[in-house]
């Protein structure tokens, strides 16, 4: 079985949604942990899902500084953002984050979640789409591709 991690970094609960419906995308027990309460080694997980918002074109600060710490063959890196998800200002925000991770560390995949600029930093209306099963079948593939490595 593969032994994955998700950690967030979450200022208005949206990634945090989103970090547990990534969780239930992958092996029953997989933690699932706000950046404040992360590891300090990555090396005893298969992969590790790392999840951020976005904050003046670049990963939040407490985002930033996860990134930092977080060494491993497979990360899978995943955002909420307000740009069009498929914009190169989206692809830069990610780049910029993937540089963030230590040396050697490997990206086996990426995940946008768009949210109205309106909405972006409040907390999530009750019913608010926030496209959960997009992010659970994320971790879904993202462990199916791993796994076929």
């Amino acid at each position: 079985m593969m032994n994955a991690i998700v950690v967030y970094s979450s200022q208005t609960g949206r990634i945090e949604q989103i970090a547990h419906a990534i969780a239930a995308g992958l092996p029953q027990g997989t933690p699932c942990v706000s950046v404040d309460d992360m590891p300090d080694d990555f090396s005893s997980y298969d992969c590790v899902f790392a999840g951020f918002w976005i904050d003046e074109n670049q990963a939040d600060p407490k985002g930033q500084e996860a990134l930092k710490k977080i060494g491993n063959d497979h990360v899978a890196v995943f955002a909420t953002l307000y740009d069009d998800p498929y914009s190169d200002q989206a692809s830069k925000h990610l780049r910029s984050a993937v540089e963030l991770l230590e040396p050697d560390s490997g990206v086996i995949g990426t995940y946008v979640a768009w949210t109205d600029k309106d909405k972006y930093m409040h907390r999530p209306e009750a019913g608010e789409d926030l496209h959960l099963d997009r992010a659970k079948a994320f971790a879904q593939d993202t462990l199916s591709r791993l796994k076929g490595q």
